[in-house]
């Protein structure tokens, strides 16, 4: 039997794309959003008969100008889809079976020269092909972009490809876009069969405000899932999780603690650009569908969930998630008015804005500049200590040499000179860094022959063959 969590009893799929007299509501009296009057405890309601009207235009993310900017205390920043999971039906093309099994057997080796190797270039991506599969799945082919499972061809039960798109891919191109560069590689190793399934999405907004996020007890939240968790890193709040490990989980977390950690700051010029300052903290809530709470919203294609964002967040904003001010002399949760903050929370607009774009999508997964500069200079500098030595150039200088020695000394054992172990090396890197392809003369032949075959299959599936 599932539990709370498991089973938030969804909308009908027709009752998801009608209009929401709630979220009109909204926008006819102004000021604050009168939402409130629209339910409360969302366990008595069995649909989300009164859903906002979905965008049937509305981009992945895009900032926007809109009038919940100008209440009090709240600022919105951005929104839009921040983890996309897809699955294409299709067969691994023969060719591309042998060949990845080729390439998972290369990672696998004990010699680092061999493991290097295991990369495929399709297209502009330059894809780590991993040692193992994962799950069921065969193949494991990974950049900063997509990370993509691959089913062997003679597998009918599975799906031909299930891939992860990355959100710093959903932040520099619309999920329009993200899918159509998805669908090419797909194309490209295999036969497709129909269009992609969306497994699993999230929807976000990142936000200022002047509510401290842990001002209000466990109680506020009137929700269907049965679990609720409060955190705190090293006795600093940092958010909320609600119904996670069912089919729809909500975050409200603090973004910037996140990237902090992550040291991935291309969002910050975007929050800049509407107004977010250096040492402000940016707030995101997060929810989360998965399939089987898309399937029962009506929701299964990239299309559908373009055409869905209003409905798919006034459902998790309304009727299955609200934040409010309990009244202790009020048992019935449904009549406990909103927090102003979720008021301006359910009022966020998913439709048209203007997109401001990342200004290089990286598909290389680059080390930090503090892993290069900070942890990196670790051995020189604790070489230059150990020989009690000051000047940067000498330290450097006597460093090389005394490392060209070392590995002279262990040649015979390991067969490898300075520069060929610097080599390995630096191969080894660029194979987990997606950023140069390691090849020999006769692979390099081969991959142009592949590229002119992809050019070809492109050119089919342009053309509509």
């Amino acid at each position: 039997m599932r539990n709370k969590d498991d089973q938030p009893r969804f909308a009908t799929p027709d009752n998801l794309k009608q209009g929401s007299a709630a979220a009109s509501e909204t926008r006819i009296c102004g000021g604050q959003p009168q939402t409130a009057r629209c339910g409360g405890n969302t366990e008595d309601r069995e649909s989300l008969g009164t859903g906002a009207p979905p965008s049937n235009t509305a981009p992945a993310n895009y900032i926007t100008d809109t009038t919940t900017q100008d209440k009090p205390g709240f600022q919105l920043l951005r929104c839009g889809v921040d983890s996309l999971y897809l699955s294409y039906r299709g067969e691994l093309a023969s060719g591309w079976d042998q060949r990845l099994e080729g390439l998972k057997r290369a990672a696998q080796s004990t010699e680092e020269g061999e493991r290097s190797n295991a990369q495929v270039r399709i297209g502009e991506h330059l894809f780590e092909v991993r040692d193992k599969g994962k799950g069921r799945f065969a193949y494991v082919l990974v950049d900063n972009c997509f990370h993509i499972q691959l089913s062997t061809g003679n597998t009918s039960s599975l799906p031909l490809a299930y891939v992860q798109v990355s959100s710093e891919m959903l932040t520099a191109l619309s999920v329009t876009e993200a899918e159509e560069r998805l669908r090419y590689i797909i194309n490209t190793l295999g036969q497709v069969k129909g269009e992609a399934q969306i497994s699993r999405a999230d929807l976000f907004a990142d936000f200022l405000s002047t509510v401290a996020m842990d001002s209000w007890a466990q109680a506020s939240w009137i929700t269907r899932a049965a679990k609720i968790w409060i955190h705190y890193e090293k006795r600093q709040f940092t958010g909320w999780s609600i119904g996670l490990g069912g089919v729809m989980g909500c975050r409200l977390y603090n973004k910037t603690l996140e990237l902090e950690k992550s040291k991935k700051d291309c969002l910050k010029p975007l929050w800049s650009a509407m107004g977010w300052q250096e040492g402000q903290s940016v707030w995101r809530l997060e929810f989360e569908f998965k399939r089987d709470a898309l399937k029962e919203l009506g929701v299964s294609s990239v299309d559908q969930l373009l055409a869905s964002l209003q409905g798919l967040w006034a459902y998790a904003t309304v009727s299955w998630l609200r934040l409010t001010i309990p009244n202790p002399d009020d048992e019935n949760q449904s009549r406990w008015p909103n927090h102003p903050l979720w008021d301006s929370l359910v009022a966020v607009p998913w439709a048209d804005g203007v997109s401001l774009p990342l200004s290089r999508l990286r598909k290389e997964r680059l080390p930090s500049d503090e892993s290069l500069f900070v942890n990196g200079l670790g051995g020189l500098t604790s070489f230059m200590a150990a020989h009690g030595m000051t000047d940067l150039g000498e330290g450097f200088g006597e460093f090389l040499a005394h490392a060209n020695r070392f590995h002279s000394n262990r040649e015979r054992t390991t067969g490898k000179t300075f520069i060929g172990y610097v080599s390995d090396k630096v191969k080894a890197k660029a194979r987990k860094y997606n950023t140069l392809k390691n090849e020999s003369s006769d692979t390099r032949r081969e991959d142009e022959e592949r590229k002119r075959e992809q050019a070809r299959n492109y050119k089919k599936v342009k053309d509509g063959d």
